[in-house]
């Protein structure tokens, strides 16, 4: 599967636009249908699915609102993070420290929350 490009600017005026914006579209659609995620149980660290991301499993510590540093094995910095699974109510948000390619920093607004995030 290739992976999903920038979209080349279409000129409206162009005589073959609907041709390719079509063309654009339905390649959208075909990769969004091959995307796997993954089966079975979710372990710190493990890749997901066909994407280029990671699972990441951590709790929070226990005061809310406190920065957590939580390692990760995606090897860049994450431009995306999708928090999937809190073992309680509660919000993660992203900490004032910048993230980095080995470490996330993030808050959690409730004590001690068992997370399993995607990053991206």
């Amino acid at each position: 599967m290739r992976a999903l490009r920038d979209p080349i600017p279409l000129d409206p005026n162009d005589p073959n636009y609907m041709f390719h914006a079509t063309n654009d579209i339905n390649e959208l659609f075909f990769q969004a249908r091959n995307i796997h995620l993954t089966k079975g149980s979710i372990t710190n660290g493990a890749k997901v699915g066909n994407l280029d991301a990671r699972w990441v499993v951590f709790t929070s510590n226990g005061t809310p609102d406190t920065e957590d540093a939580v390692t990760h094995s995606l090897g860049r910095v994450p431009r995306l993070i999708i928090p999937c699974v809190p073992d309680k109510a509660a919000r993660v948000y992203d900490s004032s420290t910048a993230n980095t390619a080995t470490t996330i920093y993030l808050k959690t607004n409730v004590a001690t929350v068992a997370w399993k995030l995607i990053i991206a």
